[in-house]
């Protein structure tokens, strides 16, 4: 009914099934009375087999290989499986998958570059933070020095300034003089032209 060979490959003991039609005939009554490929689970197979020396594996690698076969047209009856490029079987897939990921790419540096622009901006938001704090800071300190020095000037007594009654009176006194002075010759003046003239 099938064939069992073994691989020691790896250092473990593997039995490797080889297929007959046969079998793969049985397989495919499971696979259908379970509901089909994709609802079929490789337990259910292998319960619903019931074949001496068959294990849960060799039917969970059975079916992945019957599920991609049913993706892949046949080209005759009970064909072995065909290599073919994913190309052939999806026409549009590398272009769709090219231009999904130049869009994603795209996007993505689209985010990066917003993202540096808005750390940019944080950092110059901080440079300008971190000034205008220096400046008022300055700004606190000239004054703490200008209130220190205030404090430290003695306020000037009455008795230390000038009498501004006494600078005013002598300056009162020294233009009345000078004017005095303007009069008498503003006077002389007008005798002498006068004289002149009669």
């Amino acid at each position: 009914m099938f064939t069992m060979t073994s691989s020691c490959s790896d250092g473990s003991r593997k039995e490797r099934l080889r297929w007959t039609e046969e079998l793969h005939d049985r397989f495919e009554e499971a696979v259908n009375r379970l509901g089909g490929p994709e609802m079929a689970t490789p337990k259910g197979i292998w319960k619903a087999m019931a074949i001496p020396g068959l294990t849960i594996y060799h039917v969970k690698s059975h079916l992945q290989k019957y599920r991609i076969m049913k993706l892949i047209p046949e080209s005759g009856p009970r064909s072995k499986f065909e290599r073919r490029h994913i190309s052939e079987l999806f026409p549009n897939f590398g272009a769709t998958c090219f231009t999904e990921q130049k869009e994603a790419l795209l996007l993505q540096m689209e985010v990066q570059r917003r993202l540096n622009d808005h750390t940019e901006v944080q950092r110059s938001l901080k440079l300008k933070l971190e000034a205008q704090e220096r400046f008022f800071d300055r700004v606190a300190e000239e004054h703490r020095n200008r209130a220190s020095i205030a404090k430290s000037i003695k306020p000037l007594s009455p008795a230390s300034l000038p009498a501004l009654c006494e600078y005013s009176d002598s300056n009162g006194k020294e233009f009345e003089c000078d004017s005095e002075i303007v009069k008498n010759e503003i006077r002389h003046e007008r005798r002498i032209s006068g004289s002149l003239q009669g």
